[in-house]
């Protein structure tokens, strides 16, 4: 009994476009997924370096390469800052489109990915927000903007 692959070239044709797109679509969704799951790692690390006001895990969050010890110094006076406030909620979201435009004088040093909103358990439900970039091929970081050279 001849295959169906043997009587007709055509449907071997078919099947081998069919299963790579699969198998394409397959990969994309795996990407994204890890994608995701990574931001979320790090807005979970972030939640719980607010809730333990560890400005040390809080520092690990960033990426520092690049950046010098003014701006450090200014990041991490900042950190102490927003410690003082309960947090309510920490979220994920996409780039918004301002965020993508360049900034005179300044770039991050990381390609950016994503936005951590984190809003604030206060009366007027202050926020902050923090550009994500992608530090490898599924890890995240804080991005810093630091001045052009």
């Amino acid at each position: 009994m001849p295959s169906l692959f043997r009587q007709h070239p055509w449907f071997r044709r078919i099947f081998a476009a069919v299963l790579g797109l699969l198998l394409g679509l397959f990969l994309v969704l795996l990407g994204g997924w890890l994608n995701q799951r990574s931001l979320r790692g790090l807005a979970d690390r972030l939640r719980d370096a607010y809730a333990n006001h560890d400005a040390r895990a809080m520092e690990q969050l960033y990426c520092w390469e690049g950046v010098d010890a003014a701006t450090k110094a200014r990041v991490r006076l900042v950190i102490l800052q927003e410690f003082e406030l309960p947090v309510a909620a920490v979220v994920v979201k996409p780039l918004a489109p301002i965020d993508r435009l360049a900034n005179p004088g300044l770039r991050a040093n990381l390609p950016t990915a994503a936005t951590i909103e984190v809003t604030y358990d206060t009366s007027d439900h202050l926020s902050s927000a923090f550009l994500a970039g992608r530090d490898g091929w599924f890890h995240h970081r804080l991005v810093v903007m630091i001045p052009v050279n």
